[in-house]
């Protein structure tokens, strides 16, 4: 009678285990390397550029050491725009040398500051044709973060630069807080799930819960920008679509590493 009761209460403990897995994928379904799940309104996935640095003491030029200058007009990028302010700062370096530093430009014909625009007077004793590495310089008061970019340029005495053709650098592909910046192409992981990108749809890259790029449904909805902290973090990839209020997640399936050059180019 015993061992009956020990075979009875064994196939019920198997039998709820079993009913018990299965709920739990009518909650989450999951395929071959990816999970799926449905939301009701879309994700709002946005990366943290909030930094620590503290503002920098940049010198202004002692412009009687110097002989001839060039004009440069800097327009901030898209991404940074909603984090301007009239403390921000920009300037231009020549190996450790500062050769401009400037607040954001005034508006014509008003004491107020364009903070998204930048016009920089940079000094120079470079003889004209010549070779020299130039780095762009970007503090974010609100973000206390530093961006840079660093550009070999043939310097041209008198040159403009961005004035007559705007001049936007990706300042974010020389965020100090996420030093590695790399593209990946997701088309290989949305055949996987058949999904066929579409007007609305959303894709992020995630390091754990931190959210490392965005893609809202642009130009290229194929290709995802990700910045990482350092080399070799394991990245997921959530896609979102709009059609459907599915969100598929690709665990792990990309290492961080550098592949953008850390070089702009002047106009």
């Amino acid at each position: 009678m015993k061992k009956n009761n020990i075979l009875y209460s064994t196939i019920i403990l198997l039998a709820s285990l079993t009913f018990g897995a299965c709920g739990s994928d009518d909650d989450e379904p999951k395929a071959e390397g990816y999970t799926v799940s449905t939301v009701s309104q879309a994700p709002t996935w946005q990366i943290d550029w909030q930094g620590n640095e503290e503002r920098p003491e940049w010198k202004e030029p002692d412009i009687q050491n110097y002989e001839n200058w060039s004009i440069i007009k800097v327009q901030i990028e898209d991404a940074l725009r909603p984090y301007t302010s009239s403390d921000d700062l920009m300037a231009i370096f020549v190996a450790n040398e500062c050769r401009a530093v400037q607040g954001p430009a005034l508006l014509l014909g008003s004491p107020e500051q364009n903070t998204t625009t930048y016009l920089l007077k940079a000094w120079g004793n470079e003889n004209d044709g010549e070779k020299l590495l130039v780095t762009l310089k970007y503090y974010n008061a609100q973000l206390k973060q530093l961006f840079a970019r660093t550009a070999e340029i043939t310097y041209n005495i008198g040159r403009d630069i961005g004035v007559g053709t705007d001049f936007i650098p990706q300042l974010t592909f020389g965020s100090s807080k996420y030093p590695v910046v790399q593209t990946f192409d997701i088309t290989a992981l949305l055949a996987k799930a058949s999904v066929t990108p579409a007007v609305g749809d959303i894709s992020a890259a995630f390091v754990g819960d931190e959210c490392r790029g965005v893609n809202n449904g642009g130009s290229n909805h194929d290709q995802l920008t990700i910045f990482g902290r350092s080399e070799g973090e394991s990245v997921t990839i959530k896609y979102y679509q709009a059609a459907s209020g599915n969100i598929y997640t690709f665990p792990d399936v990309v290492k961080t590493e550098n592949q953008q050059p850390s070089s702009i180019t002047f106009l």
